[in-house]
C-alpha cells in the first residue's frame, strides 16, 4: 500500500467516515459470491429491466470492495454519501488492484444508479449494450478483488 493510500485510510477513520471492524475473510468471501450474483443477474435483466440491472452492476462493485474492506477490518459509515466513500476506498486503496480505466466506469456507473433509482423516465435511460458494459466492468472489479483476497489470504497461511 502507498504513503499516500495509507493517509487516505487514516484521514477517513478519523473523520468517521470508515470505521474498523474485526476483520472477517470468510464473510468477505460470501460478499465476492453475491457481487458475482449481482453481476449474473444484471445480464439476465439487461433486456427486460435496464434500471434494476444497473443497479445490480452498482451492487456487485460496491460488494466487491467492501469485501475488500472487511477483509481489511474497515466497513463504510453509513448513510448518505457511503457509495461514494466505498468509491473512494477503492480509488485509493486498490490502485494496484483495480485499473483507473475499471475505476473511473466504476463511478460512471454509480451515477447511472442514481439515474435508475431517482431520476426520470430511468427506464428510457438505459439499454441492453449499456447495461453489458456495465456488467463487464462490474465483473472485472470482483474478480481483481477476489484475485487480490486470495492472494491475500494465501500469503497468510504461507
Amino acid at each position: 500500500m502507498t504513503d499516500a493510500a495509507r493517509a487516505w485510510l487514516a484521514e477517513a477513520v478519523a473523520t468517521k467516515d470508515l470505521e474498523k471492524v474485526q476483520a472477517n475473510m470468510p464473510v468477505a468471501g460470501i460478499r465476492i459470491g453475491d457481487a458475482r450474483n449481482h453481476v449474473r443477474s444484471a445480464r439476465m435483466l439487461a433486456g427486460d429491466d435496464p434500471a434494476l440491472a444497473i443497479a445490480a452492476c452498482h451492487d456487485a462493485i460496491r460488494k466487491a470492495v467492501t469485501a475488500h474492506m472487511l477483509a481489511a477490518g474497515l466497513r463504510p459509515r453509513g448513510g448518505e454519501g457511503a457509495h461514494r466513500i466505498v468509491l473512494a476506498y477503492a480509488r485509493h486503496v486498490l490502485t494496484n488492484v483495480v485499473t483507473p480505466a475499471d475505476l473511473t466506469e466504476a463511478e460512471g456507473i454509480r451515477r447511472d444508479r442514481v439515474l435508475a433509482e431517482y431520476g426520470d423516465y430511468p427506464s428510457s435511460q438505459f439499454n441492453a449494450d449499456h447495461v453489458n458494459a456495465a456488467a463487464d466492468v462490474a465483473e472485472r472489479i470482483v474478480n481483481a478483488v477476489a484475485s487480490e483476497l486470495a492472494r491475500k489470504a494465501k500469503n497468510k497461511r504461507s
